[in-house]
């Protein structure tokens, strides 16, 4: 039979597991994903600090917003919100770089958990009923061992209780990289991206599409793009970052 613990042995073991913690801080530091500085034993992931002061764009506030102009009149849109500008050279570009190229899901959960908290009470999500990551290829998801966004879209799920849609997404080419390419190229290079099969579960579903950055928005629209035959369907997009 279990016993409940008493408030002096539940008092006991905060105290064991915060001395544990102190100590695994002292023997495997943890440092701030934006300026590299020390982490203290509360903060997780990215200072006091860089939090405080990340470029936010505000774009959840207001339904006309740059983000918005870069899809208008390509997908039937609704909203659309970006945690933070990113901007080439700037600290804050250190958020996806870790994410996406040094082994660390993990801030892809904690910083969709931190954007849905800093969004909620606007509304943003009011009425969306599926949380949409826009898809890996089956090659780079074996390099990578998992889907940024994916993990974006967990850390939401997980304050908002929406759930992820099935996959019936499939990125059915591995596109070279986008990072070097034009505007131009961009959208060529993500022309007949996806295929969506058996799309009746999404009909008339409100989808929220996720991803890690938005730059020209060519990705997202050929995500979107592949569901667009689906009756009623509608979308709005999230993502950690926008290019400005």
């Amino acid at each position: 039979m279990n016993y409940p613990l008493s408030n002096n042995a539940l008092q006991t073991l905060k105290m064991i597991m915060t001395w544990i913690k102190a100590l695994l801080d002292l023997a495997y530091p943890r440092f701030c994903v934006v300026c590299g500085q020390k982490l203290s034993a509360q903060e997780e992931h990215i200072c006091t600090l860089c939090l405080a002061t990340l470029p936010r764009t505000n774009y959840h506030l207001h339904l006309e917003n740059p983000m918005e102009e870069k899809f208008r009149g390509k997908i039937p849109l609704e909203k659309t919100a970006a945690l933070y500008f990113y901007q080439k050279g700037n600290l804050s570009c250190n958020i996806i770089h870790q994410l996406k190229y040094k082994q660390q899901p993990e801030i892809g959960i904690f910083f969709g958990k931190i954007y849905a908290l800093e969004i909620l009470s606007s509304g943003f999500f009011n009425g969306i009923d599926y949380l949409m990551p826009v898809p890996l290829s089956t090659q780079r998801y074996k390099q990578r061992g998992y889907n940024q966004a994916e993990m974006i879209a967990l850390g939401i799920s997980k304050v908002i209780n929406i759930p992820i849609a099935p996959p019936i997404i499939k990125r059915i080419h591995n596109n070279p990289t986008q990072t070097h390419k034009n505007r131009i190229e961009r959208v060529l290079n993500t022309e007949h991206l996806f295929l969506a099969e058996s799309t009746e579960t999404l009909s008339y579903k409100h989808i929220l599409l996720i991803d890690d950055v938005v730059t020209t928005g060519s990705t997202l629209t050929a995500c979107a793009s592949s569901l667009t035959n689906t009756p009623g369907i509608r979308f709005s997009i999230l993502t950690l970052g926008y290019t400005l």
